[in-house]
């Protein structure tokens, strides 16, 4: 194996090499979830096999474990240990093997219990533990929550903290009588850019705040861009996913815009130091903490299932439900299954 390679170049060769049963699909699956963590552990400078030996070495007490539990539905968590367990399988020779058998039991115990979680769950009307105590929290508290959070327009965090709980909580648009609002995932606002030019954005598999249009203008996600197999049907997905921008958070993001000197094409989120573009682990801890009066486990995902729960509820049409889910970029079946829950 070259090591010299990037991290997720070598390990997608790497299946290639020994996976040859995984489809192409499932090996880009394990390399970016592996590249994430990577990424968000500050270990992008690391080659394959001196992750899983560090990995081994620490083994419970290694942060990028530690990352891949913390964040994230059950789904994406298993798929984060199903991708660590491929490269550790890897390299079983190269590496002690006591520590090794040690991490793998671990690593295979929580993949099964994450797994059982997740054959209970999907598909059925049964609540978890954490869902039932979150769903007491309704829509309104949150949107009214977040309107209520007062920054301090002199403190640049503050400011960036009230758009990201309102581009996420009260983003809507008014349609019918009704309020759609607009929940996308994590990611999808983390990675935002801002856009202030009146033409369209480059076609750079970059999102944007597209302000001249008043739009989300969403070229990467996880329903935007290149082919997506769902069972035996391949789906050509869009190229770009357009949401609307609510005029209020626009002025409010203009404002901010204004005083973070920000620029055409640059990142609209930073850290607290203002030195880079916030990451998807920290934009969490961030949102996570600013609603942690809802409960421990109010995080993107929870909310996303409040405000589907709530309309979903409200026995909507066929075409009214249709809307919803676009708003928060499921298919209506993705959005009926996992999110009516009774």
């Amino acid at each position: 194996m070259d090591y010299d390679l990037t991290f997720k170049t070598q390990f997608r060769e790497y299946l290639e090499d020994i996976r040859a049963d995984l489809s192409e699909q499932s090996r880009k699956l394990y390399a970016n979830q592996l590249n994430t963590i990577m990424m968000n552990n500050n270990l992008n400078k690391f080659n394959v096999f001196k992750f899983i030996t560090r990995l081994v070495n620490k083994g419970k007490r290694d942060k990028s474990l530690k990352f891949i539990l913390l964040d994230g539905s059950n789904q994406t968590k298993n798929q984060r240990l199903a991708a660590v367990r491929s490269v550790l399988e890897a390299n079983k020779k190269f590496l002690d093997e006591k520590k090794y058998n040690n991490l793998y039991n671990l690593i295979s115990e929580i993949g099964d219990e994450l797994r059982t979680q997740i054959s209970s769950n999907a598909g059925t009307n049964e609540k978890t533990e954490d869902e039932k105590n979150n769903m007491k929290v309704t829509w309104n508290e949150l949107g009214e929550f977040a309107l209520n959070y007062k920054p301090d327009i002199t403190n640049l965090n503050g400011m960036r903290n009230y758009l990201m709980l309102n581009l996420m909580l009260n983003n809507y648009q008014e349609k019918d009588e009704l309020k759609y609002y607009v929940v996308l995932r994590v990611i999808e606002y983390a990675s935002l850019s801002v856009w202030l030019n009146k033409r369209k954005p480059p076609n750079n598999k970059t999102n944007y705040l597209y302000l001249h249009r008043n739009q989300l203008y969403i070229q990467h996600s996880k329903t935007t861009g290149g082919i997506r197999r769902i069972g035996n049907t391949v789906i050509n997905q869009k190229s770009v996913a357009l949401y609307g921008l609510n005029e209020k958070i626009k002025e409010f993001a203009l404002t901010y815009i204004k005083k973070m000197k920000i620029k055409n094409g640059e990142p609209l989120f930073y850290n607290d130091k203002q030195t880079k573009q916030i990451d998807i682990t920290y934009y969490s801890k961030i949102l996570k903490e600013l609603l942690s009066d809802f409960g421990d486990n109010m995080n993107s995902t929870m909310i996303r299932k409040i405000y589907e729960n709530r309309k979903i509820d409200k026995k909507l049409n066929a075409n009214e439900k249709h809307e919803l889910s676009k708003q928060t970029d499921h298919s209506l079946g993705i959005a009926e299954t996992f999110y009516k829950k009774i």
